[in-house]
């Protein structure tokens, strides 16, 4: 790919260091990673990033090779440990069983889901409950919360966060489930 060319000296250095090390580190990368089309997206990643610094930088051509040799090897460990992140969730999702599988009885129905949670938030003192039901049930804010019951917004978030903290503890993997179902009802 050819850059078009720059009157700036700063650009015409960048447009001589992407001509000339543009494939020779797309070579390198290939070191970790084998696909020639996410070597290549790394390395215009990195020269991206350059060009788009290129003001703030001291582009000399013998320390900027290095940083971009630097740049090109870390996207390159950066990529293939997000792989390894996302190998590993795979592998857990597929080797952990539904919660139906291991304990038939946890499955429930939306009426049976509310009374759960109906149950669960009697365990909360009054305040939380009161805090929980005006945010998720009635939709207000924060401030109308804390003008309603006299309390500081600062109160409020206490409040909000121990009562959906208890809720995850004792609701488990239905939680978010819950708070979906309550926010779009």
């Amino acid at each position: 790919m050819k850059i078009p060319f720059h009157e700036n000296a700063k650009d015409q250095l960048f447009q001589k260091l992407y001509e000339d090390y543009y494939a020779p580190f797309c070579l390198f990368a290939k070191r970790y990673i084998d696909d020639s089309y996410i070597r290549e997206d790394i390395v215009s990643d990195v020269f991206a990033s350059l060009w788009s610094k290129r003001n703030e930088l001291e582009l000399k051509s013998e320390t900027t090779i290095a940083f971009l040799k630097m740049c090109v090897r870390n996207g390159c460990l950066n990529y293939l440990k997000h792989q390894n992140y996302e190998i590993d969730y795979a592998v857990m999702c597929n080797t952990r069983a539904p919660l139906y599988a291991t304990s038939p009885e946890s499955v429930y129905t939306l009426e049976e889901l509310y009374e759960l949670l109906n149950e669960t938030l009697k365990k909360l003192p009054d305040s939380y409950r009161t805090v929980f039901v005006k945010s998720f049930f009635e939709g207000k804010t924060h401030a109308e919360i804390a003008e309603e019951m006299n309390l500081s917004i600062k109160s409020i978030d206490r409040y909000k966060q121990k009562a959906v903290e208890l809720l995850r503890n004792e609701l488990k993997d239905y939680l978010p489930l819950l708070i979906l179902l309550l926010v779009h009802k």
